[in-house]
């Protein structure tokens, strides 16, 4: 899951990114408006974290802008304006949650999980599939009921997949989900994550879940031992 922080705050930010990071998102963290509707223009992004006072102005603006465009993505505010009717207006402008400075990181987490469940979307706190199941929340995952050995980008890659199962993931879709703006993957970073958790999951017994598609992607094509296609 790809977000986009707006904060110009230099130690709050580094504080939000770190969290994120740790709770499997993968964060664009910029300064301004300006960086931030060019970001968005560029980039698909799961939800935004907007603070309003930024340095070239007022972070409602860009919500309204966005909103008046179609643009639906979720925007959590993350604002020291607390007041009743600061909240309300900015709930009016087209945000779809207030969070008032300073507040606990994990319900930062916690409100941004919630903003992806939207209706028709919802998706339970485990994915099962077979004899596989992903927590969503943690990343954590089990074959059998034995937990799979997945370093964060691993967990990462796997929630991508079985958040589609059957559908063929893009390798600029899973590009986008594992590495942030700032990041530079060689030519074959995402090979090797594949790679890597294949051997994961044939370790725990789960064999060619994940099919190639060439010249697309990947996709998960199933949680059954000794699957073959």
């Amino acid at each position: 899951m790809r977000v986009l922080l707006v904060e110009d705050h230099e130690r709050l930010g580094e504080s939000l990114v770190e969290a994120l990071n740790a709770a499997l998102f993968t964060v664009d963290w910029v300064r301004s408006l300006e960086n931030a509707a060019a970001f968005a223009d560029l980039n698909p992004y799961d939800v935004v974290l907007l603070d309003l006072g930024l340095p070239d102005g007022d972070g409602l603006d860009l919500i309204r802008t966005w909103r008046a465009s179609g643009r639906s993505t979720p925007v959590l505010v993350l604002t020291a304006r607390g007041e009743l009717n600061d909240r309300v207006r900015g709930l009016d402008d087209g945000a779809d949650d207030y969070l008032v400075k300073p507040f606990e990181l994990r319900e930062m987490i916690s409100r941004c999980r919630a903003l992806l469940r939207r209706p028709g979307d919802m998706a339970p706190a485990v994915l099962r599939m077979g004899e596989l199941e992903v927590d969503i929340t943690t990343g954590a995952a089990t074959f059998r009921g034995i937990p799979l050995a997945l370093n964060r980008r691993e967990q990462q890659l796997l929630l991508a997949l079985v958040r589609r199962p059957g559908k063929v993931c893009s390798r600029a879709y899973l590009e986008g989900v594992l590495y942030d703006h700032a990041a530079d993957p060689t030519l074959n970073a995402l090979e090797v994550s594949v790679s890597r958790l294949r051997s994961a999951l044939r370790a725990s017994g789960l064999h060619d879940a994940i099919r190639t598609v060439r010249g697309v992607g990947y996709v998960f094509a199933g949680a059954a031992p000794h699957a073959t296609y």
